[in-house]
């Protein structure tokens, strides 16, 4: 079990795949919130249940669709290159430590997928449960939701930063420009009169 338990950090850790899924799903994740709560906050909304609903639904909804899609698109792939691999060893690979390795990883897969997206999610609208509960005001956490909202973004571009060796503090910036772009875009809705 312990050995069991070993072999998927060893995944989750090591490989790219799995960084590259935590990285895209996480942004995802970010700005899709971003955005409801943005479309939330020029619609004057005060009630924190009317922003928490979306923005919980739009996050279970990416954890679901991230888990069985990545899943089944990872295990597909999986099986395709083992049945390959079986053909030029002339080997049956089943019940191999090769083919287990390669199930355990699609299950990683999957999992990091759908659970990105729904922590960060969760992390942004942290603010509005307070608001719910009364222990905030709902303009306090809008603004507080904001600023979790833009350090994840940053912190995510850092991250890609520090992996792909190059300036943490620029690729922060270039995580953060798509959650303003979002914001521009909202009020250029609004002060062109298309929304109102």
């Amino acid at each position: 079990m312990k050995r069991t338990i070993r072999e998927y950090i060893e995944i989750l850790v090591e490989h790219e795949i799995v960084r590259r899924y935590v990285l895209i799903n996480s942004f995802d994740g970010a700005l899709t919130v971003l955005g409801i709560i943005l479309a939330e906050f020029f619609s004057k909304i005060t009630d924190p249940t009317l922003i928490i609903l979306p923005g919980l639904g739009a996050a279970i909804a990416m954890c679901v669709s991230g888990i069985w899609g990545a899943y089944s698109a990872e295990r597909a792939e999986i099986k395709k290159s083992i049945r390959s691999l079986e053909a030029h060893l002339l080997k049956d690979l089943t019940g191999t430590q090769f083919q287990r390795k390669r199930q355990k990883m699609a299950i990683i897969i999957g999992f990091v997928d759908g659970m990105s997206p729904l922590l960060v999610s969760l992390l942004i609208l942290i603010p509005f449960f307070m608001a719910h509960g009364g222990l905030l005001a709902v303009t306090t956490a809008y603004w507080i939701s904001f600023i979790i909202a833009a350090s994840i973004l940053f912190l995510l571009g850092a991250l890609a930063g520090r992996i792909a060796k190059e300036s943490i503090f620029r690729n922060g910036l270039m995580m953060l420009v798509a959650g303003i772009v979002i914001a521009i875009v909202f009020l250029v809705l609004i002060y062109t009169g298309m929304i109102n």
